[in-house]
């Protein structure tokens, strides 16, 4: 007989323990330490819509933000928030979320300076320099860019609560937040913020309590209960692929020529190349489309003709 419990021996143990015993808070923690473990892929697929929804958003602020992906979701307590975000920053707390929760929206003070920067027409400013708190201007920039966000964290989230955010209130300082219980978990998610060569840190930040209130509604992949719950998860795993970037590639023109050649061009040199009237677009070095290069409402665009033969037997 195996020593090792699997995952349904381990959640009835834990499920037999008295709560109000003082002695078992250890088991407590470890129940609740892996009730969110077993949360984590449905949760990084709500954290990956978001991050998409979050990139397009931020680009109509900032037109250099190039990505926005998760980096790791973790699980902390209040204390330890306060050491992950030193002020100053940008918290928005999201009213929302069941019992009567928020979720936490904080830029990390590094990000803050770079999007405020480059959105009044700079290059990304560091703004090294110890501060302890946000300008005037810094502080309304990043309420105006939160309030935009509040349409995505509804979206991300409309598979498990109907919910229209509100903003409750915005701080710079996370020791001024009395709106979450320094006793209950915290799960958050940090993403990653990807302008020009600059990356910097968005994290949402969720009591475990909201979490536990509709973790009936997450999909367990681990543990496809019933029909329903695996037909539910796969069409959400759906709808977040759809929403997953491709990057589209159009070769306008090439050309062959020697090695020889090669090794004795020079600046100045010119290279013939073939008239580019048949466009190929490629997905993963795969011929997807085929089309014609020109001009649309003065930018450069492709007008599609066919379908690649690889693409047309694929289908």
């Amino acid at each position: 007989m195996s020593d090792i419990l699997d995952p349904e021996e381990l959640e009835a143990l834990m499920a037999g323990e008295d709560e109000n015993d003082p002695s078992r808070a250890k088991y407590n923690l470890a129940r609740q330490d892996y009730a969110i473990q077993r949360l984590i892929p449905a949760l990084s697929l709500i954290q990956a819509q978001f991050a998409t929804a979050t990139r397009d958003r931020m680009r109509e602020f900032v037109s250099t933000v190039e990505g926005v992906r998760v980096d790791k979701i973790t699980v902390m307590k209040f204390d330890e928030m306060l050491n992950t975000l030193p002020a100053p920053c940008s918290i928005s707390v999201v009213r929302g979320l069941p019992m009567n929760a928020n979720i936490l929206l904080a830029f990390e003070s590094d990000l803050v300076f770079q999007m405020v920067d480059r959105y009044f027409g700079g290059s990304g400013s560091s703004q090294k320099g110890q501060r302890e708190q946000l300008s005037v201007s810094e502080f309304s920039f990043m309420e105006m860019l939160s309030s935009a966000l509040l349409s995505d964290v509804g979206s991300a989230w409309k598979s498990v609560i109907k919910t229209e955010p509100t903003i409750a209130a915005q701080v710079s300082d996370p020791r001024m937040l009395d709106s979450i219980g320094e006793a209950d978990s915290l799960v958050a998610t940090r993403f990653v913020v990807s302008v020009g060569e600059f990356s910097g840190g968005l994290w949402s930040i969720v009591p475990w309590s909201a979490i536990d209130a509709v973790r009936d509604s997450l999909s367990d992949p681990a543990k496809p209960a019933t029909k329903a719950s695996s037909a539910d998860w796969r069409d959400r795993l759906c709808e977040g692929l759809e929403m997953a970037p491709i990057e589209l590639v159009a070769i306008l023109a090439q050309t062959r020529m020697s090695l020889k050649r090669v090794s004795l061009l020079k600046v100045g040199d010119v290279i013939d190349i073939p008239s580019a009237e048949d466009v190929v677009l490629m997905i993963d070095d795969t011929p997807f489309m085929h089309g014609r290069f020109g001009s649309n409402e003065d930018k450069l665009a492709v007008r599609l003709t066919g379908r690649s033969e690889t693409n047309r037997h694929q289908h």
